[in-house]
């Protein structure tokens, strides 16, 4: 039997592969799921407890008087007038049924939306059955994973662009500015040599009104 067995399953492989069909694959594990906030509300709730009692919180509680406490708030309260009494016990009435009235409608709205999700993740897992199995079937799941998603593209296309920014800087940086900086050199050697000539001429002593006036005196008795 065992061999009939492993030769069914020979045959079996064959046929596939000479059809060309591959073999089903292995449905794929969840990347995130609700479990994940469960277990990090356990852990804290844990951290808490642990740090309660090290602190001796219970001690300190059962040393507090609350029945004489709730002994003076009930006095408290009997001092009030009956009308003040009439509404604060009519706001807490009021209270609890908005608390049950929200619940109901929670539930209500929450069955449509669920099903709403577990059928979109079917048709997701339908377009792209390698991906079966990768969000469990669920509204909380799908929220969690469409969370987790939206940051992970968050931080790539934040990466991306601040890789793409380095880039376009260090390009600028040794090829525009060189460019730049030969265009500037030959102004600023043009602007150096005027500034020399006017040094030197203004460093030359200006001829004096009576020198002048002897040497055209001259140059007149020469000429005669």
């Amino acid at each position: 039997m065992p061999s009939r067995a492993a030769l069914f399953s020979l045959c079996l492989v064959g046929r596939l592969a000479a059809s060309g069909a591959a073999p089903p694959q292995p449905p794929s594990t969840p990347l995130v799921t609700t479990d994940l906030l469960f277990g990090t509300y356990e852990l804290v709730y844990d951290l808490y407890s642990t740090a309660w009692d090290k602190a001796g919180m219970g001690g300190l509680l059962a040393a507090v008087p609350i029945d004489k406490v709730k002994a003076e708030i009930n006095k408290q309260w009997a001092a009030l007038p009956p009308d003040v009494s009439k509404m604060l016990g009519e706001a807490q009435t009021q209270t609890v049924q908005v608390k049950a009235l929200a619940l109901e409608y929670a539930d209500k709205a929450y069955e449509p939306a669920n099903d709403f999700a577990v059928n979109w993740i079917k048709q997701f897992e339908a377009v792209a059955p390698q991906y079966k199995g990768l969000i469990r079937h669920s509204l909380g799941d799908l929220a969690l994973f469409m969370v987790y998603t939206s940051m992970v593209v968050y931080l790539l296309v934040k990466i991306a662009l601040f890789v793409l920014r380095t880039t376009w800087a260090v390009f600028c940086c040794f090829c525009c500015c060189g460019c730049c900086r030969r265009g500037k050199a030959a102004p600023k050697g043009n602007v150096a040599a005027k500034v020399k000539a006017k040094s030197a001429a203004a460093a030359t002593p200006p001829s004096s009104g009576k020198a002048a006036a002897k040497a055209t005196t001259k140059k007149a008795a020469a000429k005669k």
